[in-house]
């Protein structure tokens, strides 16, 4: 347990080769040439971004829709998507612009165990793409004692990651046109087609996609399946030149970034001792909104290994990250006096950070962030680098997003790092990673643009409006406890012991705890069974406990 992130079976390298044939009489046959399917991992500091593909430039298929092919690769423990763009083939994750109320053709297919015929035929003969079945194992559904003595039902999903499918993180059109449900596996083809339209309202801004495959999605985040998707404003705001997209992923191949990071085996173990022996009592009385602490039943020490008694610092291990696939800190040259909007996504599966700006002497220099998860802090989609809101730092957590607007001065270099924060007793210990190294320099081709954008205080933002009606319209706002928890659950016949975490809707005196697990109707693709259903145009606050 001294690392974190997933630990993945090494397959045999998956290759694509090219090879002469029709070679003279007596003449040596060619030594194939070996090209990785997810390319050469980059280890090049200097900052790279991806292609951009604007869709409203993509090929048109059969049936009339600009039309976008990603195919999803394994290379060893990597995943990546690989496509056809400016007559080549590319490996890197593709920026994908958008405009709004814009149309397109998204096929995924599925060539992470072998080659398939998916990306190759024509987007009128692919089948419609079903879910798939939730694998069953045997004994998987047994229960626990859980939060305030509640019953926990756990359901144990043994699965490989080898389904994959799509979610346009942030996404506000309808739900079935990128359905997270879909499996590439349920078709011959092994591919899916989503038909996408932007909605007018989509906020500019900047997005995350990624796998949402149910007990795959994780492991092919963490090992490099993801990218990021932009909504173009309607009018221009700052030049294609001066943007510059920043994924923040783990380093491949993995290396973690604290080698004193004591083994956790003991106080795993303990904890799942712990948990197998509890027994049933009346559930604990509490108020939704405001429940008692979390009881502390996990084990603080086990062997010669005790957390944190302050609750702060994590002690484990996670691995380096990297910023677009570089090694840290990557290097980015700007031209001098231009305006610069760093599009920042943490791609990462599970490493919140805590993102500081500083100058070459380490002193702090504020943060001007004009978007937030891909909405403007202006709330203005017309304008939407018009406002700013000054920061001294930034938590960003995995799938988050943050635009900011920066101006380097002659001769100014600035850090843009990850810094230390409380995360939790047994979490990641946050260590100080400087991740890019930004350097003001004189350039001949580029004019020094300027936005103009304003400061703005939280309070005057829109959420911030829209949190002063809830407050002001109370008996027209639902409210709801949404409770995250997390155990050790303890080894039970073929079922490992292993982390299990749970969302619940504790609003309810008598929740169960229990992992989602979709049914369909016959030939549906929305599951019938959802713990929530909310009334479209109805405003909610929730109340999320950790």
């Amino acid at each position: 347990m001294k690392g974190r992130l997933p630990v993945l079976p090494l397959f045999l390298l998956y290759c694509v080769w090219t090879s002469a044939s029709g070679s003279a009489a007596g003449s040596a046959p060619r030594t194939p040439h070996h090209i990785p399917a997810c390319g050469a991992p980059v280890s090049a500091r200097d900052l790279q971004e991806p292609p951009d593909i604007e869709v409203w430039k993509l090929p048109v298929d059969a049936g009339g829709e600009r039309e976008l092919i990603l195919s999803v690769h394994r290379d060893g423990p990597r995943f990546c998507y690989r496509y056809v763009w400016n007559g080549g083939v590319q490996t890197i994750a593709p920026a994908i612009r958008v405009h709004r109320g814009e149309h397109f053709a998204l096929r995924i297919v599925n060539d992470i165990t072998t080659q398939s015929k998916g990306e190759r035929v024509a987007s009128t003969t692919l089948p419609k793409c079903i879910p798939a079945a939730m694998p069953m194992t045997e004994g998987s559904l047994n229960q626990y004692v859980g939060y305030l003595n509640h019953p926990l039902d756990d359901r144990y999903m043994k699965t490989k990651p080898i389904d994959t499918n799509i979610h346009l993180h942030g996404f506000e059109g309808p739900a079935d046109q990128e359905n997270i449900f879909l499996s590439t596996l349920s078709t011959p083809m092994h591919a899916c087609e989503y038909h996408i339209t932007i909605p007018r309202s989509q906020p500019p801004g900047t997005y995350f996609y990624h796998p949402h495959v149910h007990g795959a999605s994780f492991q092919q985040v963490a090992f490099g399946l993801s990218g990021a998707w932009i909504v173009e404003p309607d009018t221009e705001q700052i030049p294609r030149s001066a943007e510059h997209l920043i994924l923040l992923r783990y380093r491949m191949p993995p290396r973690f970034d604290n080698p004193y990071a004591p083994d956790e085996t003991a106080i795993g173990n303990a904890a799942a001792a712990h948990e197998g022996a509890l027994r049933f009592e009346r559930p604990v009385a509490y108020a939704p909104f405001d429940p008692p602490p979390w009881p502390v039943t996990y084990p603080t020490k086990a062997g010669d290994v005790s957390l944190d008694a302050s609750g702060c610092d994590g002690m484990a291990s996670e691995s380096f990250i990297s910023v677009n696939g570089s090694d840290t800190p990557a290097s980015l040259d700007v031209p001098v006096g231009a305006t610069q909007l760093m599009r920042i996504v943490n791609a990462t599966s599970d490493s919140p950070k805590l993102l500081k700006l500083s100058d070459s002497h380490g002193r702090a220099v504020q943060l001007r962030v004009v978007a937030r998860d891909g909405i403007p802090v202006s709330g203005d989609a017309e304008h939407p680098l018009a406002q700013y809101i000054p920061m001294a730092s930034l938590l960003i957590s995995p799938s988050a997003r943050a635009d900011i607007l920066l101006t380097a001065t002659p001769g100014q270099t600035l850090t843009l790092s990850s810094g230390h924060f409380c995360e939790g007793k047994d979490a990641f210990y946050q260590m100080h990673h400087d991740l890019l190294r930004i350097r003001a320099v004189a350039s001949a081709g580029a004019h020094a643009f300027a936005v103009s954008s304003s400061p703005v205080h939280t309070t005057d933002t829109s959420a911030a409006r829209l949190v002063a009606f809830a407050r002001a319209h109370s008996s027209r706002i639902r409210r709801r406890a949404i409770t995250f928890t997390e155990y050790q659950l303890p080894k039970l016949g073929k079922i490992p012991q292993r982390d299990a975490y749970f969302i619940t809707d504790t609003t309810n005196p008598n929740f169960r705890e229990h992992p989602f697990w979709p049914e369909y109707r016959t030939g549906g693709t929305v599951p019938s069974n959802a713990d929530i259903v909310v009334k479209a145009g109805s405003i909610e606050e929730w109340y999320l406990i950790n």
